[in-house]
C-alpha cells in the first residue's frame, strides 16, 4: 500500500514522534510506497505558526530544520534500500502555497536538493491559515466577505501552486471546507452551505476547480486520497464526494491515497475507511502511485497504476479487521 503524504514531530512543531518512528511504522505496516514530506521552509516571520513561536523559530531556523530532515530522509530512504526493506521510501516537501514568492521559492529548493515529489498544497490565503484553527479562518472568511469567494480564492491560488510547479500530487484538494459551517446561510443562493452545489450554484468556483484539475491531468499530476479528514470529523478522505467526482471527470480518476500521517499512530489511519469509500462510493477500477528507482544515482520516478481487485487482495488490510 502507499502514502503520499506524511510529516513527524521531529521537524513540524505541530506533529509528534520521530522521523525514525514514523516509518519505522510505516515498516511494521506493510507499506509498499511511503514519501515523506515534511513542508517548505516559510521566507517572513508573519508566517510563523503560533506552536513555531512558542519555540523561537524564526525564518532561518525553519531552513536548517528543513535542511536536516532532508538529510535525514535521504539516510532513511537508503539505509532501507541497501537493507532489502520491502518498503520503498521517497524523500519530498509539501508546498505551504502562501504567495507567488513562496510559490517561486519551492522551485528554488526544488532544485537546490533535488527531492523526489512534491506535494501541491494551499494552507494560507490572503496570508491567513485557512486549516490551523477556527479563529484564524473566522478572520480570513471575514476578510473574503462570504464562502463563495474564500474558496473562489483558494482554488485560484491552488492553480498557481499547479501551474508553477507541477506537483507530482495535489495535497488535499478541497482543505478549504475543512472549517466550514454547513449552517450558515450562502446570501448568493439563500441556501446553507450544506446544501449548496458547488457545480450548478457557484458555476465561478466550480469552474477553477475543473480548470485546475484538466491541468494537473495535462502534466500527469495525482489527486490524494487524504485519509486526515475522517479524523478530524469528516466522513470521507478529502476530497469531498461532488470533487472527487470532478476528479474523475477532469483528471482522469488519477487518485493516490495518502494518510498525512503527523504522529506514529496516525501512520496508515482510517485507511480501511478510504477503501470503502474508493470501492463502494467512488467505484474507482485503479489507483495510482509514485514509485522511485533507487538502482542509480538519478532516482528516477515514474507514475504506476494497481488495480482495484489487487488493492482489495493485498494482505495490508488483514491489520484493520476486528
Amino acid at each position: 500500500m502507499h502514502s503520499h503524504h506524511s510529516h513527524s514531530g521531529e521537524y513540524v512543531a505541530h506533529g509528534s514522534d520521530t522521523l525514525d518512528g514514523v516509518t519505522g511504522r510505516a515498516i511494521e505496516m506493510g507499506f509498499d510506497v511511503f514519501c515523506m514530506t515534511e513542508h517548505m521552509p516559510r521566507l517572513k516571520e508573519e508566517f510563523i505558526y503560533p506552536e513555531e513561536k512558542e519555540k523561537h523559530y524564526d525564518v532561518g531556523q525553519l531552513q536548517a530544520i528543513f535542511d536536516d530532515y532532508y538529510n535525514h530522509a535521504r539516510r532513511i530512504q537508503a539505509d532501507s534500500w541497501a537493507k532489502g526493506c520491502h518498503t520503498k521510501f521517497l524523500v519530498g516537501l509539501e508546498v505551504e502555497g502562501i504567495d507567488i514568492d513562496h510559490i517561486e521559492y519551492t522551485s528554488t529548493i526544488r532544485q537546490k536538493y533535488g527531492v523526489d515529489m512534491v506535494v501541491g498544497s494551499v494552507h494560507f490565503v490572503r496570508g491567513i491559515p485557512i486549516d490551523f484553527d477556527k479563529a484564524q479562518f473566522a478572520r480570513v472568511l471575514e476578510l473574503c466577505g462570504s464562502f463563495r469567494q474564500l474558496a473562489l480564492e483558494y482554488f485560484q491560488l491552488q492553480y498557481k501552486v499547479i501551474d508553477r510547479l507541477h506537483p507530482e500530487v495535489i495535497g488535499h484538494f478541497d482543505l478549504i471546507r475543512l472549517f466550514m459551517d454547513g449552517a450558515e446561510i450562502d446570501e448568493s443562493t439563500g441556501k446553507k452551505l450544506s446544501d449548496v452545489s458547488i457545480e450548478t450554484d457557484w458555476p465561478d468556483v466550480w469552474n477553477q476547480i475543473k480548470i485546475n484539475l484538466q491541468l494537473a491531468n495535462s502534466y500527469g499530476g495525482l489527486i490524494e486520497l487524504n485519509s486526515s479528514a475522517i479524523r478530524k470529523g469528516w466522513h470521507t478522505p478529502y476530497p469531498q464526494f461532488d470533487v472527487a467526482k470532478a476528479v474523475k471527470l477532469y483528471n482522469d480518476g488519477r487518485f493516490c491515497l495518502s494518510d498525512d500521517s503527523h504522529s506514529i499512530a496516525q501512520v496508515g489511519l482510517n485507511y480501511h475507511k478510504v477503501l470503502d469509500y474508493v470501492v463502494n462510493e467512488l467505484k474507482l477500477d485503479k489507483l495510482y502511485y509514485l514509485d522511485v528507482d533507487l538502482t542509480s544515482d538519478s532516482r528516477k520516478v515514474t507514475v504506476k497504476t494497481i488495480d482495484m481487485e489487487d488493492v482489495k487482495k493485498n494482505k495490508f488490510w488483514e491489520q484493520f479487521k476486528d
